[in-house]
């Protein structure tokens, strides 16, 4: 019995195809740096896991029988479990994408291996609430692509009008022009260090700094500058083709 159709397995790898990328990749938001969280899917579920990481470790529990009604109710409980986990929310969701992907792969993996242990002639009321179940999860799907793509549309616009420019920056803390003062710090968010330079920029010490910073800018490759000081752009950016 074949419910594992094309619609199911297209809106799937649609869904690894653009943003299995990303879920591999480093994540960066706010002032700090880490990578997206490498599960441990293996073992006994831990109060720590994810909900996601929980549901991946249940699904792979879940075992097949030699019964066609069993085998059915099998795959309903596992299509329940993945539906429940397709609700996009923000950022959280986008830290998770490998899980995600993880989970959906894991499970179309698993419904195929059930699915053809149930027999084609199999007739059952059951058999029709699957089918229903998996339309739910391609719509389910769909929409988590689409909620995830509006979101980072909309954040990666806001964070590209606001992206610093390693150019600006640059002319900014040239040490001879306006860079004792510290103007550049401003700039690129660094407040304090502002402050400070506005100081005492009557003393060589603002001048000495703003050469250094100049020196490091200059030699600074455009990918490092946004990683350092577009953290939101990188974020959002990532999910992006």
């Amino acid at each position: 019995m074949n419910i594992f159709n094309d619609m199911v397995s297209g809106a799937a790898k649609q869904f690894g195809r653009e943003f299995g990328r990303a879920g591999a990749n480093s994540i960066l938001k706010g002032a700090n740096s880490y990578n997206v969280n490498v599960s441990d899917y293996s073992g006994r579920i831990k109060p720590s896991d994810s909900t996601i990481v929980k549901n991946i470790k249940t699904l792979q529990k879940v075992n097949f029988v030699t019964t066609n009604k069993a085998n059915i109710s099998r795959l309903i409980q596992i299509t329940d479990l993945v539906n429940d986990s397709l609700v996009f929310n923000g950022d959280s969701s986008l830290n998770e994408v490998k899980d995600v992907k993880e989970l959906i792969d894991q499970y179309n993996d698993k419904f195929e291996h059930g699915s053809a242990m149930v027999d084609d002639n199999y007739e059952d009321k059951s058999v029709d609430y699957l089918k229903e179940k998996r339309q739910e999860f391609v719509s389910l799907l769909e929409k988590f692509n689409s909620d995830l793509k509006s979101f980072v549309t909309t954040n990666l616009k806001v964070a590209t009008e606001k992206r610093k420019s390693k150019k600006v920056a640059t002319w900014l803390s040239f040490p001879f022009l306006i860079g004792g003062f510290g103007v550049y710090h401003f700039y690129l968010g660094n407040i304090a260090y502002g402050v400070l330079s506005l100081l005492f920029f009557w003393t060589a010490i603002p001048t000495v700094i703003s050469l250094i910073d100049f020196i490091k800018i200059v030699t600074m490759s455009v990918n490092k500058f946004d990683l350092k000081f577009n953290n939101d752009y990188v974020f959002y950016n990532q999910f992006v083709k």
